[in-house]
């Protein structure tokens, strides 16, 4: 028989819905954005065979009464914890569903000791889409593919929960970075996704399972986003075996396949290939009118990183601009070291130089990013594994498309500053051997990649994959320009 009661925190109040059998396992549902506890419904009668359940209203849906202010997913994480400390719950084991994941994420990074496992529906937000309006027409995409009880239930909730909050909820929901909190996630972690979910795409829901210390990922066939309201035996069949120790889905501790470059038939390869030098050519005139750097980029807030830019080969700095700019607009001070022209010398020589001119500087206590692109994220990997590194204050690197496992096709150029990226070259071994740094490096790089065929995922770094094509292209990308300013938080955060 189930039972409701409230939890109150101050003016915060959570209603619980308690269902299921005393012995087994606690387990603790938290609905996403604008829904409530009654989305959980066929998934909690699956669980409560199995132990405790305890489903949730959040402050301001469903039937628990509206706060003062939205909570942020920070502040929703802490009160689930109070909650789950309120009730006495013996390391329960924590589901939350989109916003929900966001919330239990945030549980779980700040309070291990609470958790023995968890489990991310449908994990929002994706950080490359991380706007209203990217989200609006994704949630529009999901929608026209809803079962029709599941559309006219979320239709109820959001009527419950009144447009004026939800839209008051949507800031908090947008600003919050998920994927800051994963790394920090001791517990057991399933990631689960339905195989149409338009909000959360696959390589985002993998992303997230690979940033997990002990991630695993699972897709349900033929379900969207709202995939436990349909296939609730599926899912909860998933949590209650997950909950026991046992194997679900697959473990992505390590990046996998699908974070590397996607393999494509020669007449496509040829059409991203061609679209891929004509943005190249084309930024390449950037050089013309680049005698000197912005004004702009020499101030920055004093709060964060400033950052070094570090082109490829054959690339002037100035192929870089749009980048820098961006970055400089976010509030970060902007470096370039003149003198690689177009920066062909050998790595180490060209980490050499870079080094005497970085000691040169004075930095500020805040450090220095490295954010580069192609062959500049090898010489950024050497910076990095130098003696001088810590006295540079070098944080970490954002690598943009490099070949970390060396470019093979780079034998069909005769340029011994091309052939140097071959995967037997001496430098590309050792670089690939010293493994150290690696988890101060974030690689971020397209779907294909004609110059770096093999992928630029580098085992121990964040591996991000940009839903764009192309070696080049991709730097003027707005979804890398996210990917890039979400690596450098993250670096900050080391």
């Amino acid at each position: 028989m189930a039972s409701t009661r409230d939890f109150r925190s101050g003016e915060r109040v959570v209603v619980v819905r308690q269902s299921g059998i005393a012995d087994g396992r606690d387990y603790v549902l938290v609905h996403g954005l604008g829904m409530s506890h009654e989305y959980w419904n066929g998934l909690a009668e699956v669980l409560a065979a199995t132990g405790t359940v305890y489903a949730l209203d959040l402050p301001g849906f469903g039937d628990a009464p509206e706060p003062r202010e939205p909570l942020g997913m920070a502040e929703s994480g802490e009160l689930i914890a109070e909650l789950i400390a309120a009730e006495g719950l013996d390391r329960p084991v924590l589901v939350g569903h989109s916003t929900g994941a966001q919330v239990v994420a945030e549980t779980a990074a700040r309070h291990p000791e609470l958790v023995d496992s968890l489990v991310l529906i449908a994990p929002t937000v994706n950080p490359r889409e991380r706007t209203l309006a990217k989200q609006t027409a994704r949630f529009l995409q999901d929608v026209a593919v809803l079962n029709p009880k599941v559309f006219a239930q979320g239709v109820a909730s959001y009527a419950e929960a009144g447009p004026r909050w939800y839209v008051r909820n949507l800031r908090p929901m947008l600003e919050h970075r998920i994927e800051l909190a994963l790394p920090r996630i001791a517990a057991p972690t399933l990631v689960v996704r339905g195989e149409h979910d338009r909000i959360v795409p696959r390589y985002w829901a993998e992303e997230v399972a690979s940033l997990l210390p002990a991630g695993r990922y699972v897709e349900v066939p033929g379900r969207g986003h709202e995939t436990m309201d349909l296939a609730g035996g599926r899912v909860g069949e998933l949590i209650a075996r997950h909950a026991r120790g046992e194997p679900a889905g697959r473990a992505m501790a390590q990046p996998e396949e699908p974070l590397k470059s996607e393999q494509m038939n020669t007449l496509s390869a040829l059409g991203w290939w061609a679209l891929d030098y004509a943005y190249a050519g084309w930024r390449q005139l950037a050089v013309l009118g680049a005698r000197r750097i912005p004004s702009a980029w020499r101030t920055g807030n004093a709060d964060k990183p400033e950052i070094v830019l570090l082109p490829g080969v054959y690339e002037h700095w100035s192929f870089l601009r749009p980048l820098g700019d961006a970055l400089n607009a976010a509030g970060h001070r902007v470096t370039i070291v003149h003198g690689l022209r177009l920066n062909r010398r050998p790595i180490v020589e060209t980490s050499d130089r870079l080094a005497r001119a970085l000691a040169r500087v004075r930095v500020r206590p805040e450090g220095r990013i490295l954010v580069a692109h192609s062959k500049g994220g090898l010489v950024g990997k050497h910076l990095l594994l130098r003696d001088e590194a810590e006295a540079l204050r070098l944080r970490g690197l954002v690598a943009i498309c490099t070949p970390f496992a060396g470019a093979r096709r780079a034998r069909l150029f005769t340029d011994p500053s091309i052939r140097a990226l071959l995967p037997g070259d001496e430098t590309i071994v050792m670089l690939g051997n010293a493994a150290s740094v690696n988890s101060r490096i974030v690689s971020v790089f397209g779907t294909f990649d004609a110059h770096v065929p093999d992928g630029s995922a580098l085992d121990g770094a964040t591996n991000v994959r940009v839903p764009v094509a192309g070696h080049f292209r991709v730097l003027g990308a707005p979804e890398t320009l996210l990917a890039v300013r979400d690596g450098i938080a993250r670096i900050s955060t080391l």
